[in-house]
């Protein structure tokens, strides 16, 4: 029940944030059907971040989704995930679950948009872990909304091995030379 409490009160939250910068029948119809928080503010904002748009189903929609995502793009998303995942473990253990909740649903946006890199160069597996991270960060953001430390740091946990298991197949590099789609992929 806290959790479906929180789920609706975040999704209420992003809603009211998002309302004044958008029209759009998709951001209307996020708000009515019960989209997840992460997805109805996605669409809300027309994507977040980098112009995605997405359904209340989790693909892409309307004429931005059409539009290119360079691997440049990709690299420049996966740098906001790692600095605001390691904001989120650091506000997690800190137990600054309202600002553990702002960075999960800053994760959740970013990995729509790794979502819609990997859909546009056909890597179906890629797609499923992206969607898989995009949950997970969703359910971190709903738990930490929810007061509920341990879960949200449980779905954060889930949320990183998601991501390990993405980069063994299509990353390559290090922290000091930098990651980047292992050659051949795509």
């Amino acid at each position: 029940m806290r959790c479906v409490c929180g789920v609706l009160s975040m999704a209420l939250l992003i809603g009211t944030g998002c309302a004044n910068r958008s029209t759009t029948p998709q951001a209307a119809r996020a708000a009515t059907t019960g989209a997840t928080a992460a997805t109805a503010g996605a669409t809300a904002t027309g994507g977040a971040r980098g112009g995605v748009a997405v359904s209340p189903q989790g693909g892409n929609a309307g004429p931005q989704a059409a539009a290119r995502m360079t691997p440049e793009q990709l690299d420049a998303a996966m740098k906001t995930v790692s600095s605001t995942n390691t904001a989120l473990g650091m506000k997690l253990m800190g137990n600054d679950l309202s600002g553990a909740a702002k960075d999960a649903q800053t994760l959740a946006s970013t990995f729509a948009e790794v979502e819609r890199f990997w859909a546009q160069a056909n890597k179906a597996d890629a797609v499923t872990f992206a969607r898989q991270a995009r949950m997970a960060a969703s359910e971190t953001a709903a738990a930490a909304t929810a007061g509920d430390g341990m879960k949200a740091a449980a779905a954060r946990g889930n949320m990183t091995a998601t991501c390990k298991q993405c980069h063994g197949l299509y990353r390559e590099g290090d922290a000091q030379t930098g990651y980047r789609i292992k050659a051949g992929v795509l």
